[in-house]
């Protein structure tokens, strides 16, 4: 399948811009509650995906153009750059990438295959934000504080194979459990209040109603 971005029209960028600063506030006040605890940090990226998953959907519903995944991961990529979390930006692209094509099929109108695009998206996401405690953490932690620094990279030292195969287990369960529960509550709040101006296809989930 070719990709490229559809015709976004300066509505939809607006949209994309706006809907991104807000994933930023929110992701930068999860941070500032969950840093702090010991051990929160195997978990940052199942909670991000539970927490950020209806600001996704109404975002892709609002748009529904190949293009919105991509926009905003490179938006994430500039933020991470900022902080020297260089080796973070390949595989955040290319979930921006393979987002749009998986969430893309049927014009993102089939609700399960928007799902799925925003479960790779953050895996990926999650696989580019730990790959600094893999890949030079000294050259990142020479960016914090030197009160933080030692304790950073003591952390980044007891990472290992299980432990990354934890935060994978854990940010696809959080981004599906989020995926749901967003999608649910699109149909019953949002597209009743227009704010989102078409369902998508609805799909039976072998998850309990909430």
């Amino acid at each position: 399948m070719a990709y490229g971005l559809q015709h976004l029209k300066a509505r939809d960028l607006i949209t994309i811009g706006v809907f991104n600063a807000l994933i930023i506030v929110v992701y930068i006040v999860m941070q500032t509650i969950l840093q702090p605890m010991p051990g929160m940090g195997l978990f940052n990226g199942g909670v991000s995906a539970f927490i950020m998953a209806p600001l996704y959907l109404i975002l892709v519903s609002r748009v529904q153009k190949r293009g919105v995944f991509f926009i905003t991961a490179a938006l994430y990529s500039l933020l991470v750059m900022s902080v020297g979390m260089y080796s973070a930006v390949p595989p955040v692209l290319l979930a921006g990438v393979l987002a749009d094509l998986i969430a893309g099929v049927q014009s993102f109108r089939n609700l399960s295959a928007v799902i799925t695009g925003y479960i790779v998206f953050k895996t990926l996401e999650a696989v580019g934000n730990y790959s600094v405690v893999v890949i030079n953490p000294e050259r990142f932690a020479a960016t914090m504080e030197p009160s933080l620094r030692a304790r950073w990279l003591e952390g980044a030292a007891m990472f290992n194979a299980w432990m990354g195969a934890f935060v994978l287990v854990f940010t696809v369960t959080g981004a599906l459990a989020g995926g749901v529960l967003a999608s649910r509550i699109l149909r019953k709040h949002f597209i009743k209040a227009g704010l989102v101006s078409a369902e998508p296809e609805k799909v039976e989930l072998a998850v309990p109603p909430i």
